[in-house]
């Protein structure tokens, strides 16, 4: 998958968001940053500040949900639609994008992995209800 070469990146939920933002912005795919909290319904346990990315067709870019509720397969972790795991629940606000980083700063702090990730003319063509 083309985003998961971000998720070695040594980033928490905030830093990873702008990048996989980032990248979906350049390739003009609708998305929405979110902030808010997550709750595990089944423990109870919550994870609040996190940062994730929402598309427009209500999916979830997350890459950083199993740093705080650890590394286990009931914890969604990528790109997953938040009805595929109903346990999980996802509550925030949706940020402004005119904060993001500028691409060199976070080129560094992907320690170079952004610059290797690009979006190709014939996926967003193949996808044109991804675009914005």
């Amino acid at each position: 998958m083309l985003l998961a070469a971000l998720d070695d990146s040594p980033l928490e939920c905030d830093g990873l968001t702008h990048a996989v933002s980032f990248v979906l912005h350049q390739a003009g795919i609708k998305h929405r940053c979110a902030m808010g909290f997550v709750k595990d319904a089944d423990t109870g346990n919550c994870v609040a500040p996190h940062v994730w990315v929402e598309l427009a067709d209500g999916w979830i870019v997350d890459f950083r949900l199993r740093m705080w509720l650890g590394d286990e397969d009931r914890v969604p972790h990528g790109v997953f639609h938040p009805a595929s795991n109903k346990t999980f629940q996802f509550h925030g606000e949706y940020r402004d994008r005119s904060s993001t980083i500028n691409h060199r700063v976070l080129d560094m702090m992907t320690e170079g992995r952004l610059s290797h990730v690009k979006v190709s003319r014939e996926f967003v063509e193949e996808n044109r209800n991804v675009r914005v």
